[in-house]
């Protein structure tokens, strides 16, 4: 527009000069021919001149219709994209939540039959020789103690895919509910890594236990908070405060300045997900206070801490609820006391009374089976997640693509 009116300003000024012109030529008494040879010459110059600007605009035009018909394919591209991940990902937040109805219904109708006093729970007291009063100890009659699970590392091309994956900066999520008994829903989702090596099957990781070669620890960790948040953001409907993603770090995130300041960042930049999302660390990291300054700035924004393998003592309770903790996420077989613990250690029943007491939830993790679920609700545990209860589901599909850690 500003052309147009340049051009038109160009050639009234123009004009007026050429009028001034013969305007001086008819004073000076200059001969008609040559006047009109003036005037035949102004004019051939503003026709040229007026031809070549229109065949400028007309070029201008045509190319900013192309860039505008490219634009406009472009978003009608990203909007069909992006609204068929989100039908994806809806379609997948379905199936999680009709599988947890099943899955609580059915743990429901187990309940029911076993509970005390009934002559179900009687029958079963008897066979075992235990009072039917004590449905932990049920369960620890029922299942032997399990053996350790492999570690998904130790897979053949696993640590191939995810060295590849976290110096690339994208990551493939899964999310493993953790069951909510009383709303009959999902409470939240542990983060895993969707590994998917060259060769063999697919693997989800949710922490490094142990130091892989050339794998970044610090970054591995700040990959999975950047992505669950990514996912948060793009699933605010499912996920949110009632139903947050946990997601798994060690100190190595919280010492290391350029991760841990990209992390912030990306808070600063978002601050209504940090709700969302529920940082889950080892307990003895909350209780040392090595990591206090860098886990009250988190906290100052809004971000939630989940302790992991809590010890069990009012003193390290205590610590863990100064440094903000809203969760201790406490083995199965611990709280139904089939664990080996030292001499005088709380009961699975104790400890959920003293972190009930303190205002902190316990999760029950690594549950094996329906019976340790029922024999854990028995005992009061709502939240609980393991493999056989709802196992890590994968949140894209192959045609979405990874998401992308900044």
């Amino acid at each position: 527009m500003q052309r147009i009116l340049l051009a038109i300003g160009g050639a009234a000024a123009f004009c007026a000069a050429t009028t001034l012109l013969l305007q001086v030529a008819i004073t000076r008494g200059l001969p008609v021919a040559e006047l009109l040879l003036v005037t035949a010459s102004a004019t051939l110059l503003l026709a040229v001149a007026s031809v070549f600007f229109a065949y400028r605009a007309f070029n201008r035009a045509d190319a900013v219709t192309l860039e505008m018909e490219r634009l406009s394919r472009s978003m009608d591209a990203a909007i069909k994209d992006v609204s068929a991940r989100g039908d994806r990902d809806t379609a997948m937040f379905n199936e999680f939540s009709a599988s947890l109805s099943s899955r609580i219904e059915a743990l429901s109708a187990r309940i029911a039959p076993n509970e005390p006093g009934t002559p179900a729970a009687e029958a079963e007291a008897e066979a075992h020789g235990t009072d039917a009063d004590h449905p932990a100890r049920r369960g620890k009659h029922a299942h032997p103690e399990k053996p350790a699970a492999p570690d998904a590392l130790d897979a053949a091309g696993v640590e191939v895919a995810l060295r590849r994956a976290v110096n690339a900066g994208q990551a493939d999520l899964s999310l493993q509910p953790i069951v909510a008994a009383g709303r009959g829903a999902a409470g939240g989702f542990e983060v895993h890594f969707h590994i998917v090596p060259e060769e063999g099957q697919p693997v989800d990781v949710r922490r490094l236990q142990r130091p892989l070669p050339g794998v970044d620890l610090a970054a591995f960790e700040r990959l999975a908070v950047v992505s669950a948040t990514e996912a948060a953001r793009r699933k605010l409907g499912d996920i949110n405060e009632n139903v947050p993603l946990h997601v798994a770090i060690s100190s190595a995130l919280l010492q290391d300045g350029l991760e841990f300041a990209a992390v912030l960042d990306l808070f600063r930049l978002h601050p209504g997900l940090a709700k969302s999302l529920v940082i889950s660390l080892p307990a003895d990291l909350a209780e040392s206070g090595q990591h206090r300054a860098a886990l009250e700035i988190l906290s100052g924004l809004d971000i939630r801490f989940a302790a992991e393998d809590w010890a069990g003592s009012q003193g390290s309770l205590d610590k863990i609820k100064q440094a903000g903790v809203s969760f201790v996420k406490l083995a199965g077989d611990r709280l139904l006391d089939r664990a080996k613990v030292r001499k005088g250690a709380p009961s699975g029943a104790m400890l959920l009374e003293m972190a009930t007491a303190a205002g902190i939830d316990v999760i029950a993790t690594d549950v094996h089976s329906d019976q340790d679920a029922v024999s854990l609700i028995d005992i009061g545990i709502d939240l609980m997640t393991g493999e056989r209860l709802a196992p890590p589901r994968r949140l894209k599909d192959d045609g979405g693509g990874a998401i992308k850690g900044q």
